[in-house]
């Protein structure tokens, strides 16, 4: 009975959780292979079953070589695919969207935003060429039969700091996904596409159903059902 896979980070990672991508378009060794991967969707389509994979696009690794050469380079073609406080005349100041405290990380003399963690460096989605870089990911995986994707941090593209937090903030992100969502149905129209926004409002979620995902994370009723598991009481959920 079984209708799809999603398979978490599959990209090659330093860590153990591979939210932290150093190439977008290989498969960590620790998996397998490109063709293991082919073969996994190819018996999985024959049996009815979709495979999706998680997509990281917020951010990627330090050790990620578009990094590497934008902390070395900063006359360099990669320098703004990052956000550095000195180069855009930004405060060093504030805290993260994501709650992970300072979003500010120093590195050869320069101070980069990750809004998770240092080992997080968040990509400049201003920049066209990131966009264009990130739509070109998403077509080489569904070209090689992945069925969609679930989308790792959606909300953060634009909401870096706790005082982005806003509608106009919203609607940069929206915008970008939906940016993302057409070039994706060109490849394969019934590509699925549900988006993590961490957020317990369904309100807030639902801003991101205007043909950007099918779907997103319930997070709000995913705690309702396991306050209610606990109590054991009927706390109204349908």
């Amino acid at each position: 009975g079984v209708g799809g896979i999603w398979l978490m980070p599959i990209n090659p990672s330093p860590s153990y959780h591979g939210y932290d991508v150093t190439d977008y378009r290989a498969i960590n060794p620790d998996y397998g292979t490109l063709e293991d991967l082919q073969k996994l969707v190819d018996e999985a389509h024959k049996r009815g079953i979709k495979v999706i994979m998680d997509l990281v696009v917020n951010h990627t690794s330090k050790a990620n070589p578009w990094f590497v050469d934008s902390a070395k380079n900063k006359e360099g073609s990669l320098r703004d695919w990052y956000i550095w406080a000195e180069d855009e005349n930004r405060p060093i100041s504030g805290t993260s969207a994501s709650g992970s405290g300072d979003p500010w990380h120093s590195v050869l003399g320069s101070h980069y935003l990750g809004v998770f963690w240092e080992g997080m460096p968040d990509l400049n989605f201003d920049n066209p060429e990131v966009r264009s870089e990130m739509k070109d990911i998403g077509r080489f995986w569904l070209e090689n039969g992945i069925d969609g994707f679930r989308l790792d941090a959606a909300k953060h593209i634009f909401e870096d700091l706790s005082s982005d937090k806003s509608e106009a903030t919203t609607s940069k992100n929206v915008a970008w996904w939906q940016e993302f969502r057409k070039a994706m149905l060109e490849i394969n129209p019934n590509a699925y596409i549900v988006g993590e926004v961490w957020e317990n409002s369904a309100v807030s979620v639902g801003a991101y159903l205007n043909q950007a995902f099918d779907s997103g994370f319930n997070f709000g009723l995913a705690e309702s059902l396991i306050q209610t598991a606990k109590s054991e009481k009927d706390t109204g959920i349908a």
